[in-house]
């Protein structure tokens, strides 16, 4: 627990509203991992300076934080236990500036994704990264976890986007390295080191944010393909031959369960086929964009990559079809027992790695299932394994089995967190953890960010796959 003279003093750096605790603190929703606020202090600073003293008393006192954007992490990356705090940014949410002619956008740590995209809408940009939670999530969070998404084949990850980053560090002392163009060689690039840090850094409190052109008139199609070669090269001749602005990828299990309880019911009968793809292309007016893509796919038909596809005519087949692959959480409330994965596989690798995969899930029987999808640009996948017969290491085992080999990575977009201490052991360098683990100890002698995520104990662990 923490002492209420502590409480007083975080009170008198953010106000007394912005200290919350007890029944003000069971008002507020925990986010994806309900241990997020076992804490049971939340501190909400207003300022740079406020988070700056904040760190700075809880490293006098040895308390440890827990920084919390829009606590949507699927890694417990924001859980928090009692003796510590959650700081949230929740507070530092204002967009600063935005520059049409150069691009840009500076942000407080607390803005969401959606707020920074519909300001950039407003100016005729994008943000160049799209996730699924962007009503929640918040830049501050998404460059801590060099959050991913959709349009990363495109613009790249978080890390790309970002130009320049404000962070408040342990001891309260504050870094401000906001420069505003892409090239600035000024030494070691210090801002990458905060970027994918989870937080066990310092707390990134504004950033200058790269923006990208907003996509033009688009059309939307679902594609059923043979196989996963086949969605790659179709992948590929739309990407050479049009304004390819999306590719979701979504294997024959996910997309029956999602189809059949999402709909509609034209969804539900569409065609069978090992793997699925959702295109989106971009062109300067409707009709040539539904034009070039039809066009596309027929050629696509001839050569056998496609099997059947279905062309959006509205917006609402649009939405319809976006939302099969959006809605992931649909396999969560039909199979509450799955363990879940985000996996990164180099394109030709997939065919193989879906062909073990699908090997090892029928192994255990008929009880129980995989689920494949993610973004096919940049081989991103979200892999589940349900059933009451399988537990997570034998799931890993699955998951895992030979991914180092084929080139892939266990973590893709999510993040460390605390859930993937182990398996950052087991296939990390150990040159490249004990580089972490200095530099951790550098910035945060005394241990008080985030504790226990990202970085566990020094030394591999065993996992169940890795070879």
């Amino acid at each position: 627990m923490i002492e209420h003279g502590i409480l007083d003093e975080l009170r008198s750096i953010v106000g007394i509203g912005g200290v919350r605790t007890g029944e003000a603190l069971s008002l507020i929703h925990p986010g994806s991992d309900e241990r997020n606020l076992h804490a049971g202090v939340l501190v909400t600073p207003g300022t740079t300076e406020e988070v700056a003293a904040v760190l700075r008393l809880c490293n006098e006192r040895g308390i440890a934080v827990v920084p919390h954007g829009g606590r949507t992490g699927l890694v417990g990356g924001g859980v928090s236990s009692s003796g510590q705090i959650v700081l949230s940014l929740g507070a530092m949410n204002r967009i600063l500036s935005l520059s049409a002619d150069g691009a840009i956008a500076t942000v407080e740590g607390g803005v969401t994704l959606q707020s920074l995209q519909e300001a950039a809408a407003r100016v005729n940009l994008s943000t160049g990264i799209d996730i699924a939670s962007r009503g929640s999530a918040s830049i501050a969070g998404m460059i801590s976890t060099n959050a991913g998404g959709m349009e990363a084949f495109r613009y790249g990850v978080m890390r790309h986007r970002v130009l320049g980053l404000e962070v408040a560090l342990p001891d309260g002392r504050i870094m401000s390295d906001m420069a505003q163009v892409t090239k600035s060689n000024e030494g070691y690039d210090l801002k990458q080191l905060f970027i994918g840090a989870e937080g066990t850094l310092g707390i990134v409190t504004r950033a200058v944010i790269r923006l990208a052109p907003a996509d033009p008139f688009t059309a939307t199609a679902l594609v059923a393909c043979p196989a996963a070669t086949d969605a790659i090269a179709l992948f590929r001749l739309l990407h050479g031959s049009l304004d390819l602005l999306r590719a979701e990828f979504m294997a024959r299990n996910y997309f029956a369960l999602a189809s059949a309880n999402l709909g509609p019911a034209a969804l539900a009968a569409f065609t069978e086929a090992p793997c699925y793809l959702i295109v989106e292309t971009g062109a300067a007016d409707q009709r040539s964009a539904r034009s070039a893509l039809e066009d596309a796919l027929a050629r696509a038909i001839e050569q056998g990559l496609v099997v059947d596809a279905i062309l959006a005519q509205s917006e609402k087949e649009r939405s319809e079809i976006w939302n099969i692959r959006e809605d992931s959480s649909i396999v969560d409330r039909v199979h509450p027992d799955g363990h879940w994965f985000d996996i990164s596989v180099p394109l030709q690798a997939l065919e193989t790695w879906l062909a073990q995969f699908n090997e090892g899930i029928a192994a255990f029987g008929p009880d129980v299932r995989g689920f494949v999808f993610g973004h096919l640009g940049d081989g991103n996948l979200h892999v589940g394994v349900a059933g009451l017969k399988v537990n997570k290491d034998a799931a890993k085992a699955i998951v895992y089995a030979n991914l180092r080999e084929l080139g892939g990575s266990f973590s893709a977009e999510h993040g460390v967190g605390l859930d993937k201490r182990q398996e950052l052991d087991a296939f990390a360098d150990p040159v490249k953890l004990e580089l972490m683990h200095s530099i951790k100890n550098l910035l945060d002698p005394n241990g008080i960010m985030n504790p226990g995520k990202l970085l566990g104990r020094k030394g591999a662990t065993p996992i169940p796959g890795a070879h």
